[in-house]
């Protein structure tokens, strides 16, 4: 029961030694400025994390699979899905607070301006993700709007076009809140009373967000399903019988250690076929630090390089999960080499970890120049450690992953107080 803990240990021992960097204007006195846009980037997390959440739960929820063959009340089962991710997802909220600790030494009343700002991207997401991704399959089987999917559908069947989409529109949706809540914190902290307005109003849109939920979901929650066979379907007729045997960075392999490509191809392949949304989120979280780095500031040193520490050690949870995923007969029925395999899945989480790095590292270089080589350096020794962490970890299966977050978390914060100012 404690175990839950441990990673919330590490974030407030991480608020202290990444305040200089996400947390400056304490000592500026720039109190509201700050708070605005510290409360906007935790917000704008917030709610791009739910939007994903709130996919995964409706779309491709296990109460799928047992509900469809059965009668059921779809406006009850999406208040349900909506208790259950909120508080499945309610850490996060915690998260955030705990992070921005330091805050609450210097004006309490920032600090819960912060939070605010966070919670309302939580609960905006929360609130507007399962409305979107419902008025998704209206899009997607829409004849009016078929054209705009085919522009938008690359090389994705035109039916999951909307659905892809789904997860932007709705962090669209919640940036428009966010952005509003952090404004309103700003004029708090001036002395406006119009600012508690401000903060008000992200509840409003969090409310109308909501209210076409019920009736979006007695409407389509079940024509997702065959929405989902005929994208499946479409893409069985599209594959190439052979595309089934490569896996992403598969070409990596021949460069391997000769002991460890068995090991490796079979990581690479396990990760990509069964948890391929933790290897390509990993360039989302390298593309906000592409965000920060597209910038000449100083700031923009130290704060892509956390940015892109942050994103290493979130996607390096991805070798605990192979181990989670992967049957424990499997290892009697099939014996390793121990070391080999652990050998392997090291190889593998560091190659998966690069997305997480270059975007930042490539936008940094593109506007400072040469100064991104010295973050470039930092982030590699951080993947480094983090794989090898995270794969000593992984033998633990799930009783792995506590440790592994509290370790890497203050791996993360040492990137405020060793790394940047080496750096700098």
């Amino acid at each position: 029961m404690l175990l839950p803990l441990v990673p919330l240990v590490g974030l407030i021992l991480a608020g202290p030694l990444v305040e200089p960097v996400f947390m400056g204007f304490l000592e500026s006195g720039r109190m509201g400025q700050g708070v605005a846009g510290l409360g906007l980037r935790l917000g704008l997390l917030a709610c791009g994390a739910m939007s994903l959440a709130t996919y995964t739960a409706l779309v491709r929820g296990p109460e799928r699979a047992v509900l469809d063959p059965h009668p059921a009340d779809a406006g009850a089962l999406l208040r349900y899905l909506v208790i259950r991710t909120g508080w499945e997802r309610l850490g996060w909220i915690v998260a955030a607070a705990a992070l921005v600790l330091p805050v609450l030494r210097v004006d309490p009343l920032a600090w819960a301006l912060t939070v605010w700002v966070a919670a309302m991207g939580w609960l905006i997401g929360l609130c507007g993700g399962f409305p979107v991704h419902l008025g998704s399959v209206w899009a997607a089987e829409s004849p009016a709007l078929a054209g705009v999917m085919n522009l938008l559908r690359g090389n994705n069947p035109r039916l999951q076009a909307a659905l892809i989409y789904g997860p932007g529109v709705a962090f669209g949706l919640g940036a428009v809140g966010v952005w509003t809540a952090a404004t309103g914190a700003e004029l708090v902290l001036s002395g406006q009373a119009i600012g508690w307005a401000w903060l008000a109003a992200p509840l409003g849109v969090a409310l109308v967000a909501w209210l076409p939920g019920p009736g979006l979901a007695r409407a389509y929650h079940f024509r997702t399903t065959l929405l989902l066979a005929e994208i499946d379907a479409a893409y069985a007729g599209q594959e190439d019988p052979a595309e089934s045997l490569r896996v992403y960075l598969d070409w990596t392999v021949r460069f391997a250690p000769a002991p460890l490509r068995l090991e490796l191809l079979n990581e690479l392949r396990h990760g990509w076929r069964g948890l391929r949304s933790w290897i390509t989120g990993a360039w989302g979280l390298g593309g906000l630090s592409a965000l920060s780095g597209w910038s000449v500031a100083p700031e923009a040193l130290p704060r892509t390089l956390l940015i892109g520490g942050a994103a290493v050690v979130f996607t390096g949870v991805v070798a605990i999960r192979l181990e989670m995923t992967d049957p424990l007969w499997l290892d009697h029925a099939l014996p390793r080499r121990l070391g080999r395999k652990l050998g392997g899945r090291l190889l593998a989480v560091f190659l998966w970890l690069q997305g997480a790095v270059i975007p930042g590292v490539l936008a940094l270089g593109i506007r400072q120049g040469a100064v991104a080589a010295g973050v470039l350096g930092w982030l590699e020794l951080l993947a480094l450690v983090i794989a090898a962490t995270a794969t000593g970890a992984s033998r633990l299966r799930g009783r792995g992953l506590p440790p592994y977050l509290l370790t890497g978390l203050l791996l993360w914060a040492g990137l405020a107080t060793v790394f940047v100012k080496e750096v700098t």
